[in-house]
């Protein structure tokens, strides 16, 4: 699998994040440790980005980008497409994540690094 992405989100997310490249994909609906949710009502609509240093199970499945690798898990396989797109929309400072199927995230939360940054 693979994401895409265009120049715009690519310089968002080095903003974001420095050197990280590697990023963990996850629902945000309250089933991993990285999720803020308090419940599961959510489930398969909200999605985060966390940079890690390297997979971590369960997140062990690479989607492929050219600039950062996205981990997700098989949980989170079920709720994705072949062909996603993250996008940053500027005039709302947000990232939408789409498939053909249409927007799978309005709004993906972008979690603190936890990688060291080198300046």
């Amino acid at each position: 699998m693979k994401i895409t992405m265009d120049e715009q989100t690519t310089r968002h997310l080095e903003n974001k994040f420095g050197v990280a490249t590697r990023l963990i994909l996850a629902l945000n609906d309250g089933s991993n440790v990285y999720s803020s949710a308090q419940g599961c009502c959510m489930i398969g609509d909200r999605f985060l980005l966390q940079p890690v240093k390297n997979s971590t199970p369960p997140f062990t499945i690479p989607l492929e980008n050219g600039t950062f690798t996205f981990y997700i898990s098989d949980y989170e396989k079920n709720f994705l497409r072949s062909d996603l797109t993250l996008q940053f929309k500027p005039s709302y400072g947000t990232l939408q994540l789409k498939s053909s199927e249409g927007i799978l995230d309005l709004d993906v939360e972008l979690k603190t690094a936890s990688v060291t940054v080198k300046h």
